[in-house]
């Protein structure tokens, strides 16, 4: 009898930005997969699925609201996601977290983040955790959020805007993802899914409005957070705020080699 052969990636969460993108270029590099809604993890009954041999868990919300808690989307739905792998033999999940997760987090995003890592790696699964900064391309939430500030010809920085972000090209996070997909020396580990260049917020933000007729205007951090929890349109949510002020930093070097991909530069992407 021949041996079954599986030969698709399942992606839980792939009408999302990263799903979208990592979807397309799978395609591009004749890689099936198999698409798990939201709407699917949800029901009582959970697929059974045929012929895939890793999952990518890119299901999840950075924003908490009555109808969504990061009870239910980033933890609940990890469990499911964990379920699915057994019951499918699924051997390898790869999970997108944060930068900044960690076992001592004190924001609730952090810590159902942490949780969802403690899960996979309790789960007796193969795993990779990627913990990603900024993830930009088309499309992507900071890119919007600037595009929405813009037009209103008004840039708001909040506190001192010389916190450390390390953005990086969706085009890179997605030939990760495959390398981690196929590679064992990404084989249970937690690495940071950084770009290789360092800038402050403001700065960024500075190069991306540098050909727009906007003013920039700094908001303090106190200000922002109040702002945050009393204005559902605030500019920057509690858990923006979190990320941005928080000053996290990655290791671009681990990833570097364990990738060896060429990193695009911010001023490319």
């Amino acid at each position: 009898m021949a041996e079954f052969i599986k030969d698709k990636i399942a992606i839980s969460g792939a009408t999302g930005f990263v799903g979208k993108n990592l979807t397309k270029y799978l395609d591009q590099n004749n890689q099936k997969c198999v698409s798990i809604t939201r709407t699917t993890l949800q029901r009582r009954k959970l697929p059974l699925l045929s012929r895939c041999f890793s999952l990518v868990n890119l299901v999840g919300t950075g924003t908490e609201t009555t109808e969504k808690s990061f009870q239910e989307a980033n933890i609940d739905l990890t469990k499911k996601v964990i379920d699915i792998c057994k019951k499918s033999k699924i051997k390898k999940i790869v999970y997108l977290s944060g930068l900044g997760v960690s076992k001592n987090s004190t924001s609730n995003y952090f810590i159902s983040k942490s949780k969802a890592e403690q899960l996979i790696i309790r789960s007796g699964l193969d795993y990779t955790i990627f913990r990603p900064s900024y993830i930009i391309g088309k499309d992507d939430y900071l890119t919007k959020n600037i595009k929405r500030q813009l037009r209103k010809k008004k840039i708001l920085i909040p506190g001192s805007g010389r916190y450390i972000i390390q953005p990086i090209s969706i085009n890179d996070v997605c030939k990760i993802i495959h390398l981690a997909l196929k590679s064992k020396k990404f084989s249970k580990k937690i690495i940071d899914l950084v770009g290789p260049e360092k800038i402050t917020f403001a700065r960024f933000l500075k190069n991306s409005s540098s050909k727009f007729d906007v003013s920039t205007e700094k908001i303090s951090a106190k200000n922002a957070y109040l702002s945050a929890l009393n204005n559902r349109r605030s500019v920057y949510g509690i858990e923006d705020l979190n990320i941005l002020l928080g000053n996290f930093q990655g290791n671009y070097e681990k990833l570097r080699k364990l990738s060896g991909i060429k990193f695009t530069e911010i001023d490319k992407i």
